[in-house]
């Protein structure tokens, strides 16, 4: 006779690991929001750190450096910094094994694309666009609230318009499987 309880829920164990290094606090919380979205029974363990600003190449290092033996490494970016800074990091990102997801020219950017049937956002500046979203859809004091982006962005929503807007494509693809 079996000693183990036949009504005891087995363990989920996922096949896949992947690390997904936000470049700052506004990534990570958008990322994390996601992965409660897609990843759940996706069999990829997503794992999601904050890189907490700073120059592109520096970043893509810590997400090297970062502790953990993960199948995959991938660090999202904006790159709205200098040509040879983001250059620098796509090369770095290479010859380490990382892949890169830039958000043309900011994350804020690709969140308007979102809400706004994908409408391209490249032409504008970061400031603005950071602008822009903080004072239509999410205040800056409730960016860091997870379930705040429930509200601005459901699931149906970033299902309909993950075909429009590439880099949300990229996250979520990327959360699904690896």
């Amino acid at each position: 006779m079996s000693r183990t309880n036949p009504h005891k829920k087995k363990r989920r164990a996922a096949s896949q690991t992947l690390l997904m290094y936000g470049e700052g606090l506004s990534e990570e919380i958008f990322l994390k929001y996601l992965k409660g979205l897609y990843a759940r029974d996706s069999g990829v363990a997503v794992t999601i750190r904050n890189g907490k600003g700073g120059n592109a190449v520096n970043i893509v290092i810590d997400a090297s450096n970062a502790p953990g033996d993960f199948d995959k490494r991938v660090v999202v970016l904006d790159n709205d910094k200098g040509d040879t800074e983001m250059q620098q990091a796509r090369q770095e990102a290479t010859s380490r094994g990382i892949e890169l997801i830039e958000n043309t020219p900011c994350l804020e950017a690709v969140l308007l694309a979102v809400l706004n049937d994908g409408k391209n956002y490249s032409d504008k500046k970061s400031a603005w666009c950071k602008q822009q979203f903080q004072s239509d859809h999410l205040d800056k004091k409730k960016r860091t609230e997870l379930n705040e982006y429930g509200k601005v962005f459901p699931k149906t929503l970033l299902d309909k318009q993950r075909s429009k807007v590439q880099e949300l494509g990229k996250l979520i693809s990327t959360m699904e499987k690896i």
